[in-house]
C-alpha cells in the first residue's frame, strides 16, 4: 500500500503557489505533529516527500518518530506555474488575461508561461508512484493537493478538466493500492486515524 498525504496548512493566502516555498503555519506544524502521533505505529517501512520546504517540514515528525530518513522526490513536487507561481490571482489576471481565460477553456492542458499542465503532473507523478511501488511497502509519502488530484483524475477516468472534483485537505490522505495491474485507488480524503485500518484490515 501507498499513503499519498497533503503537506500541512499553510498561510499562502489567494497565491498561485506551486513551487513557491511556503512554511507550514502554526496550524500546519499542528497537523505534521498528529500525523506523526497517529502513524507512528501503522507499519510504514518508506518514508518519501516531495522537495517542497512544506512537504518536508510535515513529514519531519513521523520520519523522527520513526528514525527514518525520507526519499526526496522531485517528481512529486507540485505543479510548476512558471511565471505565474507566487503571484496573487488578482495579479495574473491583470498582467496575463489572454492566457487567463485559456485557462479556463482547458483546465487540464493549460500551461502557464514557463511552467507546466496537470496532464504533466499526472504524467511524471504516476510514473514515479510506479516505480515507488516495486519497492517495500506500506511507504508513506508527503506531496501536494495539485499532485494527488492529478494522479486521482488519471486514476479514476475523471477528465483532468474535473480535477477540483477531488478536494485533499491539508494533512489528509489517499491510500493507494499496489496490484499487478497497477496502481489502485482504495480510499480517499482519509482522516490519519483511520489509515492504519485500511493498511491492515
Amino acid at each position: 500500500m501507498i499513503v499519498l498525504a497533503r503537506h500541512g496548512h499553510t498561510d499562502a493566502g489567494k497565491r498561485c503557489v506551486g513551487r513557491t516555498h511556503v512554511p507550514l503555519s502554526g496550524r500546519g506544524r499542528e497537523q505534521a505533529s498528529h500525523l506523526a502521533e497517529t502513524l507512528a505505529d501503522a507499519g510504514f517501512v518508506r518514508l518519501c516527500s516531495s522537495p517542497s520546504i512544506r512537504a518536508v517540514a510535515t513529514m519531519a515528525p513521523l520520519a523522527e518518530r520513526l528514525d527514518m530518513i525520507p526519499a526526496i522526490s522531485p517528481e512529486l513536487d507540485e505543479i510548476d506555474m512558471g511565471d505565474w507561481d507566487g503571484l496573487s490571482f488578482a495579479d495574473i489576471r491583470t498582467r496575463y488575461p489572454e492566457e487567463y481565460a485559456e485557462r479556463g477553456r482547458d483546465f487540464g492542458g493549460f500551461r502557464a508561461p514557463g511552467g507546466e499542465s496537470f496532464n504533466d503532473v499526472a504524467d511524471r507523478a504516476l510514473d514515479e508512484l510506479d516505480r515507488l511501488a516495486a519497492g517495500p511497502q506500506p511507504l508513506f509519502i508527503v506531496s501536494h493537493a495539485g499532485v494527488i488530484r492529478a494522479v486521482l483524475c488519471r486514476l479514476t477516468g475523471h477528465p483532468m478538466d474535473a480535477l477540483f472534483h477531488f478536494r485533499p485537505d491539508h494533512a489528509e490522505c489517499t491510500v493507494l493500492s499496489t496490484a499487478p495491474k497497477g496502481l489502485q485507488l482504495v480510499a480517499t480524503g482519509v482522516a490519519p486515524g483511520d489509515v492504519a485500518p485500511l493498511l491492515h484490515p
